[in-house]
Formats: structure tokens, C-alpha cells, sequence
């Protein structure tokens, strides 16, 4: 009876997605803006510093003082060698003059131990000048000034110079969705530090890059929409409408830029959109939860996971109807295609499979043995080579594609949950949900390259440069 009661728990469990916290979905903005604080690494002759910040907050120039949340208290070189998210916080329209930081303790370690320095009372406004605008993100970078901050040798001041960050010119752009914080991360994926915050409306999703039009669509959940970004402005322009009701998760555009193909979740339903009119043109009956569609490299075919019915349904976009239908293990979450087209990869949530579907006819269904948990699978269009990862992360799993067995791997450092290819820098994006973190990894040297702080519940990324 009581292995009964785990497995039910269990598998209770895998069905709920428990390798990725649930966070609270942030309200619509209204009438505020909203304000994302990030803090630039420590230069080196901080090494010795450590301090611990009480409180932060944003000061208009009437004087109003409007606390942020803070995501980081504890400060170190060590901690501090890249950028970080440091606070955020609602903040009503209209100019400010600064950053107000309040420090609880400091020290300076020294070759006997640690040395305390003295915490001011009052909070020490830094100069910051920026503009918030109603329902749009603002990003303000700060940099430590350490030897302002220890002028006296015993205070420990929180000077920081400050500045709105550049936009990364757009053939170096990503741009990553944060599911509960209702924003797309614009960063340069060069570099790995934000350059723009965009505000989406509720639960942005899955996400697409008209590289022609330099548009990007962005699947809305929460709005049953699709949102429509400006890329050279990074600004929301506008709202495609489904049916109340649709929650689309994810979506797919053909590669001449004219039609959408979004799966609707809640409704069992895909939608074709021409995003030239930007109005729905056809709705297709699928089969129950679909949350993710792949389309093949001319546009012609998309498939439609269909997570609670155990089956992938194959879609021809231009007859607009269902060709075929795949049956698969249980749960199919999504996969990808070989560069030819001719294999389909498709993993679980209720399987340790990933299923091999021959396309050309030449061949029936192969399996990979992968393990439970699998939530991220990228192929290489170049290679071919399989990269696979695992919902409690650690590694990325590498397959060779003749063989379909791992034979490399590389480090990771946390769950994945997304994964994508920047063909010129040759890096693996992994999105770690649970960490709140965007991860490039080198596919050469294997060596991390960059780390991005996310915002809440990060979901897909598209970037300049994807293959």
C-alpha cells in the first residue's frame, strides 16, 4: 500500500512540472512603469570587501522615495564577478534623480580575520538619472566605485556610479521570456549583460524572430494573444487576439515571415494567423494539451505535441489541416529534426525514452534510453549531434547521431528546461528555470561563457545568429 501512495505521489509530481518552482504571476503594470536594477561586476581591488544591504530604493525628483525588491543582500567580489540583477520594483511615471542604498553591516577581511567597518545610519543616494514611463521597463546599471566607498578607511559608503545600459546592435540580440514576471530580458549574447527590459502583459511564452521584418512574436498565455515587438525599437506594438479561453504556450512562424502557427492549450486547439492582416485564418482541432509546435525548416509541416493524448499531430500549414498522427509514450513534451528533416527526436514527461520517428518511410520508431526528466533537447543542424537535458541538471547529455548513444556530456550546473544554438559564437544557451538563469556554454572549448540573471519562471529564448 505505501509504494503504492509514493508512485501515485510520484508521478503526481512529474505530471505537475515539480522541477520548476511556481512562482506568484506578477499583476499588469497599469499605470506604473517598472524599474530593473543591475549591478556591473566588482573590480578587483574589492577583493577584501564584503557588505550587506538593508534596503534600496528608487527617488523621484520631488523627493518621493519607493522601496525596490531586492533580489541580491549579500555582496562580495566573489559573488560579484559578472552582472546581476540587484532590485526591482514598481514605480509611478515621472523623472528620478537616484538610487538610495542602505547597508546593515561590512567588513574587510585582513590576515587576522575580519574587520568591521561602520554602516551610516542613513541611506547614501547615489545620482542616477532616469525616466519612467507608464507600463514600460527601465533598466539602470550600477557600478561600484570602491574607492569612493572606503574614502575614510573605517565607513563603508554604497557609492555607485550609474547608467542606462547600451541596446546590443541586433544581429547580437536574444530575447528571453520570464513566464511569471510578465517581461521579455533583452541581452547582448555576446556579452551576457541586459540591455533592455520589455513589458509583455500576462505569462509571455514561446517565442519567435521575423529576422526579415525584424519582428518578434511573442506567445501571451495569460491574454490569449499574440504580442507583436518592434526589434529595432525593442518596444510591444501590438496584440493579436485568439479565442478567450486559447492560452497559447508556444508558437511558430513560417520562414517568409507571413504566417503564426501557436499551440492553444486550454482550448485543444492550433491557430493559423496571418501576421500580414494579423487575424486568425484557421483553427484546427488537436488533441488535448498541446503546449508546443515545431515546424520543419520550409514551413510546410508543423507538429503539435500533444502532452495529455499521448500523440503528435502533423499539421499542413498551407492545406491547413491534419496530415497525419503520431502515436508516442506518455506525455510528449517536444523535440526537434535532423538537419535533413528525415528524423524526428521527441522526448517525455512520463517516459525515460526519447522516441527516433523515421520521416522518409524508410524506417519505424528507434528509442533512446535517456532517463526520467528529461525537459530540454537541442540537435545541431551542422552536426547533428544530440544535446540532451535533464530537468535536476548537473550535465548535458551529448548523442552521437549514428550511433544514438551518449558519448560526451557537458557541465551545467542546474536543471535545463530550454536550449538553443548561437551558430556564430558556437554556444549552447540552457535556460535554468529554477535558477532563474540563462547559461552559454562553448561547444568547443566546453568552458562556461556567459551567465545571465532571468526574471521569474524564464520559458524560451530566440537570439540573432540561432541555427
Amino acid at each position: 500500500m505505501l509504494i503504492r501512495v509514493i508512485l501515485v505521489i510520484m508521478i503526481a509530481c512529474l505530471g505537475a512540472g515539480c522541477a520548476q518552482v511556481r512562482q506568484t504571476l506578477k499583476p499588469p503594470l497599469g499605470t506604473d512603469g517598472e524599474l530593473f536594477l543591475y549591478c556591473e561586476p566588482f573590480p578587483q581591488d574589492a577583493s577584501r570587501l564584503r557588505f550587506q544591504v538593508e534596503a534600496v530604493s528608487a527617488v523621484r525628483d520631488d523627493g518621493l522615495m519607493v522601496p525596490l525588491t531586492q533580489e541580491i543582500q549579500d555582496f562580495s567580489l566573489l559573488d560579484m564577478q559578472r552582472q546581476r540583477l540587484f532590485a526591482h520594483g514598481l514605480l509611478p511615471p515621472g523623472r528620478y534623480k537616484g538610487i538610495a542604498i542602505k547597508v546593515k553591516s561590512a567588513n574587510m577581511i585582513g590576515e587576522d580575520g575580519d574587520g568591521r567597518l561602520l554602516a551610516p545610519e542613513q541611506p547614501y543616494e547615489n545620482s542616477a538619472q532616469f525616466v519612467v514611463k507608464s507600463g514600460k521597463g527601465t533598466v539602470v546599471t550600477l557600478e561600484l566605485n570602491y574607492r569612493a566607498a572606503l574614502a575614510d578607511k573605517i565607513t563603508m559608503q554604497p557609492v555607485f556610479s550609474s547608467r542606462i545600459p547600451p541596446v546590443p546592435l541586433p544581429e547580437l540580440t536574444g530575447y528571453l521570456t520570464n513566464y511569471a514576471s510578465n517581461t521579455i530580458t533583452v541581452f547582448d549574447r555576446r556579452s551576457a549583460e541586459v540591455g533592455a527590459m520589455i513589458e509583455t502583459g500576462r505569462s509571455p511564452a514561446g517565442i519567435a524572430l521575423d529576422r526579415l521584418r525584424m519582428l518578434t512574436y511573442v506567445a501571451l498565455a495569460g491574454e490569449d494573444a499574440i504580442g507583436v515587438i518592434d526589434v529595432k525599437e525593442n518596444d510591444f506594438i501590438d496584440r493579436i487576439r485568439l479565442n478567450p479561453g486559447d492560452s497559447p504556450h508556444f508558437l511558430v512562424i513560417t520562414p517568409d515571415g507571413k504566417t503564426a502557427v501557436t499551440a492553444n492549450t486550454h482550448s485543444n486547439t492550433v491557430s493559423i494567423v496571418d501576421l500580414q492582416s494579423r487575424f486568425e485564418v484557421a483553427r484546427i482541432p488537436v488533441g488535448n494539451g498541446p503546449e508546443y509546435v515545431l515546424m520543419d525548416r520550409n514551413g510546410r509541416r508543423v507538429y503539435v505535441f500533444n502532452r495529455l493524448s499521448n500523440s503528435i499531430s502533423v499539421v499542413d500549414v498551407a492545406a491547413r489541416a491534419i496530415v497525419a498522427t503520431l502515436q508516442t509514450e506518455s506525455g510528449p513534451i517536444y523535440g526537434q529534426l535532423s538537419s535533413k528533416g528525415d528524423r524526428l527526436f521527441v522526448f517525455h514527461d512520463m517516459s525515460p525514452n526519447i522516441l527516433v520517428y523515421q520521416l522518409d518511410g524508410q524506417g519505424g520508431i528507434r528509442r533512446i534510453y535517456a532517463g526520467m526528466g528529461v525537459r530540454a533537447l537541442k540537435v545541431d543542424p551542422t552536426t547533428d549531434r544530440i544535446y540532451v537535458g535533464n530537468r535536476m541538471g548537473g550535465i548535458i547529455d551529448v548523442y552521437d547521431p549514428f550511433t544514438l548513444t551518449a558519448g560526451d556530456f557537458l557541465n551545467a550546473e542546474g536543471g535545463a528546461s530550454y536550449m538553443t544554438i548561437d551558430g556564430e559564437e558556437n554556444n549552447l544557451l540552457v535556460i535554468h528555470p529554477r535558477e532563474r538563469l540563462l547559461r552559454m556554454i562553448n561547444l568547443i572549448s566546453k568552458k562556461q561563457s556567459g551567465l545571465l540573471d532571468t526574471g521569474a519562471e524564464p520559458y524560451s529564448l530566440v537570439i540573432f545568429g540561432e541555427r
